[in-house]
């Protein structure tokens, strides 16, 4: 796999970096992503009282959003319900003419909608996206696209909406637009994100030329998240939640590799960047971040901190109109075993027509005898990958090659993406433990890989 490109490089552009090194690794995923992982980091870097002030100073409140009541978040999940708006406020001029105005676009809408379940019974949190497309009832407008329910009534009318489609209350609400996603990426020194082909989407100004890494700024990072005309994607839709769930587990790798990853004006821009319903108060930041630092520290690979979902469904036109119409019962499956803190099992795990996230895959290294990983983690992780602890690994031929075992054929194909040279075979389940997938690294391996 190639080594990352330089920032201004090969058309993956990124913001200037001052930060000491393992900085351009922090940045944020997804519109919603934003609001997620400002969370995640917030959570992840707030301690002591004079970051208890910091949050409470840069926290920006929505008046009026109406969530449900109060709970004991050492017996019971919260649900927190993150939107990224479409709304152009904030961007340049430059910024407008390339994703369109308002008026442009029919209004204001919900770009990305995610529900992040934290639930103690678990000790993990769990993301699920809802496809834009998503056909559903929207309380006092009849069914139409999920997305919708933004235009009509804003966040409470979005907050009904998932209520009712999923039956899980929704106990904070958090927002952010394209201004503050972009603002977001910059402030944490860009994303470093690793791609398996060319991408090009003149709609959303993506442009990355060839396979390989790259660190984004935010305009690219944007760009990348929101894309949906990339050659080869069969289902734009799900192939863009796709991308966005492996941007989001790339940024949780690192976060939970690194301590004490952020200063107190990184975390006041973080929190910044997002609008908040007003019941989520810095004192429950700090709380929650104090239970997933825990994690992180008794799970670093993210193996189990951090959970990636969809809403299955399959493409279908109703009436005029092209629909992501949910599976049943795989759909209410999911939401219920959220609810009653079950196994997810492989739920809402792949969608329709399109290759697993590298976000939701495990993969284990595994050394030769006198080799080393040769950056092959470090690979996987910017790529998104959940990378299992590195193990040494007895062959015959010494060569690198992927393996899986049986049923991860798709998994294998999704990491064979990144290392097109390697050959790639089954292997018996117990070689590869936990892992689904496996990258075996031989004394071949830095001469294949380039």
């Amino acid at each position: 796999m190639p080594k990352p490109k330089p920032t201004d490089e090969d058309g993956a552009t990124a913001s200037p970096s001052r930060q000491p090194d393992w900085w351009p690794w922090i940045r944020t995923p997804v519109l919603v992503f934003s609001g997620v992982i400002a969370v995640l980091v917030s959570m992840t870097a707030v301690w002591g009282v004079n970051l208890y002030l910091t949050v409470g100073e840069a926290q920006r409140v929505l008046p009026g959003v109406e969530t449900d009541d109060p709970w004991d978040f050492g017996e019971r999940p919260r649900n927190v319900l993150v939107l990224g708006s479409d709304s152009r406020a904030g961007l340049s001029p430059e910024e407008q003419a390339m994703f369109g105005t308002e008026d442009a676009v029919g209004g204001r809408r919900s770009d990305t909608i995610i529900l992040m379940s934290i639930d103690p019974r678990r000790e993990q949190a769990i993301v699920v996206h809802f496809p834009r497309d998503l056909r559903v009832e929207i309380p006092g407008h009849g069914f139409d696209k999920i997305n919708a329910a933004y235009d009509y009534g804003g966040p409470n009318l979005t907050i009904r909406t998932v209520k009712e489609f999923t039956g899980l209350p929704i106990h904070n609400y958090m927002e952010i637009d394209l201004a503050g996603f972009q603002d977001l990426v910059d402030t944490l020194g860009g994303v470093r994100i690793c791609v398996d082909r060319p991408m090009d989407d003149d709609l959303a100004g993506l442009h990355i030329p060839k396979a390989g890494c790259y660190l984004m700024g935010g305009p690219t990072a944007l760009a990348f998240v929101r894309a949906r005309h990339i050659e080869g994607d069969l289902i734009p839709d799900f192939s863009r939640i796709q991308r966005q769930q492996q941007f989001m587990r790339a940024t949780f790798n690192r976060l939970l590799s690194v301590d004490n990853l952020l200063d107190d004006q990184v975390i006041e821009e973080a929190v910044g960047a997002v609008q908040t319903d007003s019941s989520l108060t810095p004192g429950e930041l700090l709380d929650l971040g104090q239970r997933l630092r825990a994690l992180a520290q008794r799970d670093p690979s993210g193996a189990e901190s951090l959970d990636l979902r969809v809403v299955p469904g399959t493409t279908a036109t109703v009436g005029d109109t092209s629909y992501v119409l949910a599976d049943q019962p795989e759909t209410r499956e999911l939401f219920e075993a959220l609810r009653e803190g079950r196994s997810l099992g492989r739920l809402g795990q792949t969608l329709d027509l399109t290759l697993p996230s590298p976000g939701i895959i495990k993969v284990r290294v595994l050394t030769t005898f006198g080799t080393g990983p040769d950056g092959a983690e470090d690979t996987l992780r910017a790529s998104g990958f959940v990378v299992l602890e590195s193990e040494v690994f007895s062959s015959q031929t010494e060569k690198s090659e992927i393996i899986f075992k049986a049923g991860a054929r798709s998994r294998a194909r999704v990491l064979s993406g990144y290392f097109p040279e390697l050959p790639v075979r089954e292997v018996p389940s117990d070689l590869l433990g936990e892992a689904e997938v496996g990258l075996i690294v031989g004394s071949d391996y830095e001469k294949v890989t380039g």
